[in-house]
C-alpha cells in the first residue's frame, strides 16, 4: 500500500496538466484577438486592398445603375494595380518616411548623448532625490503624449518669454520640423535611459575599482570598463528608444507645422491621408512602421537574450 504522500503527488500530477492546458488557452486566445487579427488584417488589407474599401461593391452598383460607365472604368482601373503598393511611391509617404527617419536618428542622438551621463550618475551614486529623479526619467513613459506636446508648446511656444526670444534669434524650435524632434527626445529618451540604468547597475563595482587601482583614470575606466560590459543594454535600449520616436504621434502633431514633405512624419501622414480618405496610403504608412517595429522588436530579442 503506497503511503499518502505519494498518492497525493500521483492525484496532483494527473490534475496538473488541466493548468497549463487552461493557461495556454487563454494566453493564446488573447495574443490572436488582441495581436495577431488586427495585424494579420493590416497586411491582408495590403493583399487585398479591396477588403479595405468595403463601399466598392455598392458605389459600382449605384453608378451601373445611373448609366454611368466612364465612372465605372475609372473606379475599376484604380484597382488594376496594388493601389496600397502604389502607394509606396506616393511623394507625400516617401517624403513622411525622410522626415521620421532624419527627425528619430537626431533624437536618438541626442538621447544617447545626454542619456548616458544621466544614466550612469543615477547607476553609480546614491544622493538626496535620486529615486525622485529615477521617477521623473520615467515619467513621460505613462503620460499621455499630448501631454508632452502641451508642455512643449507652453515652453518653446512662439508667444513664451523662452520661445519668442529663441525666436528672435532665430531658432524657431515649435511647430517646425525641430519641434518634431524635440516630441521625440522627450517621448522616446526614457526607454534609453531606464535600459541604460539597468545595464550600468549590472556592471561590478569591483571591476571599476581594480581598473582605478592599476591607475586608469575614471574617463577612461568608463571607456574601457563600463561601456563593453554595459553595451548589450544600451543597445537594446536605443533600438526600444528609436523605434517609439518613429512611432510618435500625439506630441509630433501638437508641436509639427504638418506641413507635407517638410513635417509630415508616418505617423502623421497616416492620421491625415486616413481622414482624407487615402485609406490604401494609410495603409502603406502603417505597413512601413509594423515592419521597423518587427525588425527592431526582434533584433533587440537577439541581442538580449543570446
Amino acid at each position: 500500500m503506497q503511503p499518502p504522500e505519494a498518492r497525493e503527488a500521483r492525484r496532483v500530477g494527473r490534475a496538473f496538466p488541466l493548468f497549463p492546458a487552461s493557461m495556454a488557452i487563454l494566453g493564446l486566445s488573447f495574443l490572436a484577438l488582441m495581436f495577431l487579427a488586427p495585424l494579420g488584417t493590416l497586411v491582408y488589407s495590403s493583399l487585398n486592398p479591396i477588403y479595405a474599401d468595403p463601399g466598392l461593391p455598392q458605389r459600382l452598383y449605384d453608378l451601373l445603375l445611373s448609366g454611368d460607365f466612364e465612372a465605372v472604368v475609372s473606379e475599376l482601373q484604380g484597382y488594376a494595380g496594388n493601389p496600397v503598393l502604389a502607394a509606396f511611391q506616393n511623394e507625400v509617404l516617401l517624403g513622411a518616411l525622410r522626415v521620421s527617419l532624419i527627425t528619430s536618428g537626431a533624437s536618438s542622438v541626442i538621447c544617447i548623448c545626454l542619456g548616458i551621463p544621466l544614466a550612469y550618475v543615477l547607476a553609480r551614486y546614491d544622493f538626496p532625490g535620486r529615486r525622485t529623479l529615477k521617477t521623473l526619467v520615467e515619467l513621460p513613459m505613462v503620460l499621455p503624449p499630448v501631454v508632452a506636446g502641451i508642455s512643449l508648446i507652453l515652453l518653446l511656444g512662439p508667444n513664451t518669454p523662452l520661445g519668442s526670444f529663441l525666436r528672435q534669434v532665430g531658432w524657431e524650435l515649435v511647430f517646425t520640423w525641430r519641434g518634431i524632434i524635440l516630441a521625440q527626445t522627450f517621448v522616446a529618451s526614457p526607454f534609453f535611459v531606464r535600459s541604460a540604468i539597468v545595464s550600468f547597475e549590472e556592471v561590478p563595482v569591483s571591476l571599476e575599482l581594480a581598473a582605478r587601482s592599476l591607475g586608469a583614470s575614471p574617463f577612461k575606466v568608463f571607456r574601457s570598463v563600463t561601456l563593453p560590459l554595459s553595451a548589450r543594454g544600451l543597445v537594446a535600449g536605443w533600438a526600444m528608444m528609436w523605434a517609439r520616436a518613429m512611432g510618435e504621434f500625439g506630441a509630433t502633431i501638437m508641436v509639427s507645422s504638418n506641413v507635407p514633405g517638410q513635417s509630415y512624419t508616418l505617423t502623421t501622414a497616416i492620421y491625415w491621408m486616413f481622414w482624407a480618405g487615402g485609406i490604401h496610403q494609410s495603409i502603406a504608412a502603417a505597413l512601413v512602421l509594423l515592419a521597423v517595429a518587427f525588425f527592431v522588436l526582434f533584433t533587440v530579442r537577439l541581442l538580449v537574450e543570446r
